[in-house]
């Protein structure tokens, strides 16, 4: 199974249907917030493809009517939790992330709102942030993520999301 990765596009219609394009193997794509006009968007030209698509609310999602958490069974044992992030950015941040996948018995947290890339293990915990697709700010390109969620283990790995040159 292929989980296709985004954050934070805000508003980068372009971006959201490239990646989704170009990843249909990709059974499912979470996308961690901020980024409800392009969601919205994309559910309306292309609602054949819509329900491989899932979300979460971010902080600049502001008529967005998506939950603040999505859990999700994996096969093989896993679950998986995305948020945006923003609601758990205080004292130690990733510790937090992880007491919430904890909490929730899940294995793997997925999280947005930084716009910077994370992939880490806490506390038994898997975080992963696939970093923004339109506006990163960890001096890297835009990205996505991919995970993929195999019978021997999950493979985590980031891609470069900028749009080729026409």
């Amino acid at each position: 199974m292929q989980i296709l990765v985004l954050s934070d596009t805000h508003g980068a219609f372009r971006v959201l249907r490239h990646l989704m394009v170009t990843h249909p193997d990709a059974e499912t794509v979470i996308h961690c917030g901020d980024g409800e006009r392009e969601i919205a968007q994309y559910r309306n030209e292309f609602p054949e493809d819509a329900e491989r698509l899932f979300c979460v609310r971010g902080n600049c999602d502001f008529s967005f009517p998506a939950p603040e958490m999505l859990a999700k069974q994996l096969p093989f044992g896993h679950k998986l939790l995305a948020v945006h992030g923003h609601r758990y950015l205080y004292g130690d941040f990733l510790n937090n992330l992880a007491a919430l996948g904890k909490q929730n018995g899940a294995d793997i947290v997925l999280f947005g709102h930084t716009h910077t890339r994370t992939d880490c293990t806490v506390n038994g915990v898997h975080l992963f942030n696939p970093g923004s697709a339109a506006k990163p700010r960890d001096g890297l390109p835009p990205a996505f993520g991919l995970i993929d969620v195999f019978e021997s283990g999950v493979l985590f790995s980031h891609g470069n999301a900028r749009l080729p040159v026409l």
